[in-house]
């Protein structure tokens, strides 16, 4: 015991030195070395009630992988007790009992850390090379109940945990839970999915090569404004132009044959047989530089409609050889738009045309978007990413103001299924694709 303070002085500094600890491991210095203000000790350890060390007198820390605190642990498993219990090497089997003198001196006090409802929170071994008196034991359990009483009021349970202990012991109120419980799990609930999505146009005009040609230039710029008739795009048209130029003369030089002829004719009889020949030969090359006006005229591609030019970068297109048919464009309307959204195989579950449908754009991730069902594809499709995906389509509502190309991830509502089907479909399904059956 301190010098210079009486007992009950020593008590009442200890219970403030406890009180004040500002978290666990403050508490825990406190208690293996502020019990000195009591009694004198040469070393302490604190346990947990498992048996764990988790302080001691004169460490900052404690190495659990040490010899000297596994051989402790050890000893306060063997130890263990319901009220204090003084004890030395004897009371340890041969092998710990002849290490004692390595670790601890002579005397040993161990003391059970129990809190106000019985609950032990740890062991605290106070150890030292005189035999202890009855005063130092008051001191020691007093001093062992402040701790305690404050590592109970530090693992305080939360109220959850309070009434699972009082459900756990209480009839009624365990069959009340499982009841509850019951019902929960009947409970229906919506089952859904989640997709990424876009905002495309509902009905845009695809824009295609009207021949084989290469793109000479692309004349309107992304989301750019255009009208009906609106000149979009053109193909290179040195070669059509090439071979209009010798349709044009070749028709030309067949109408002056022509003409020669039908003078012949008239004093020649073998000169009015090749006026039928040549008239075909007009006609034929008339038709030849027809199409081939018409061709040229195609290779000036105009808007359908008016809306919005949806395209890549029109660089990219400058000089780029394409194929009848294929896609260049398109013009949307910004007022007709749908979302489209791609479903993973994994993830396909009933949804039946009209269901709901929830859009959180990524560009306002608070605001949700509502739509309605239209399809999904029966078969999936592969993506740019080389993932398969369903074609998914709803429809916004009146109200809804998104944008093209907009994108974010959509919630497909499906049927209602009770809750515990609803937690287990994605384990059951893992399950069974692991195991085949």
């Amino acid at each position: 015991m301190s010098a210079e303070l009486s007992p009950l002085a020593a008590l009442l500094a200890l219970e403030q030195q406890i009180r004040t600890a500002e978290n666990a491991a403050a508490l825990h210095f406190v208690i293996v070395n502020d019990i000195r203000m009591l009694v004198e000790y040469r070393q302490a350890a604190l346990f947990s009630a498992d048996g764990a060390l988790l302080a001691v007198s004169g460490v900052d820390a404690v190495e659990r992988s040490s010899p000297f605190a596994q051989w402790v642990e050890r000893a306060c498993r063997h130890l263990a007790a319901d009220r204090p219990l003084v004890a030395g090497a004897t009371a340890l089997n041969s092998q710990d009992g002849a290490e004692w003198g390595d670790w601890l001196p002579a005397c040993a006090l161990w003391l059970p850390l129990t809190g106000p409802d019985g609950r032990k929170f740890g062991t605290l071994l106070l150890a030292r090379e005189a035999p202890w008196t009855e005063a130092d034991l008051t001191l020691t359990e007093r001093a062992a109940l402040m701790a305690a009483f404050a590592l109970a009021a530090r693992d305080r349970p939360a109220p959850w945990q309070t009434w699972v202990r009082r459900i756990r012991h209480t009839p009624r109120l365990r069959l009340a839970a499982a009841a509850a419980l019951l019902l929960a799990l009947i409970f229906p609930v919506r089952l859904s999915v989640l997709a990424p999505a876009e905002i495309v146009a509902s009905r845009p005009a695809v824009i295609r090569a009207p021949m084989d040609g290469t793109i000479e230039a692309i004349l309107v710029t992304p989301n750019q404004e255009v009208a009906a008739g609106t000149l979009l795009a053109s193909l290179d048209r040195t070669t059509l132009e090439g071979r209009a130029e010798v349709a044009r003369k070749a028709v030309a030089t067949a109408q002056a044959e022509l003409d020669q002829v039908t003078q012949q004719s008239f004093f020649d009889p073998k000169a009015k047989a090749q006026v039928a020949v040549i008239k075909a030969r007009i006609e034929e090359r008339s038709a030849e530089l027809a199409q081939l006006a018409d061709q040229l005229d195609r290779s000036r591609i105009k808007a359908p409609r008016a809306g919005t030019a949806i395209l890549d970068d029109p660089a990219e297109w400058q000089g780029r050889p394409v194929a009848v048919g294929e896609r260049i464009l398109a013009i949307a309307d910004p007022d007709e738009v749908e979302v489209e959204a791609w479903l993973a195989p994994a993830d396909l579950i009933l949804l039946e045309a009209g269901g709901p449908v929830t859009v959180f754009l990524n560009s306002d991730p608070l605001s949700a978007l509502s739509a309605s069902l239209l399809y999904v594809t029966y078969e999936s499709i592969a993506r740019p990413d080389g993932q398969m995906a369903h074609r998914v389509r709803a429809r916004l509502a009146p109200d809804s103001h998104a944008r093209l190309g907009r994108k974010g991830t959509a919630r497909l509502d499906g049927r209602r299924v009770p809750l515990i089907y609803w937690l287990a479909r994605r384990p059951l399904g893992i399950i069974r694709s692991s195991l085949g059956f």
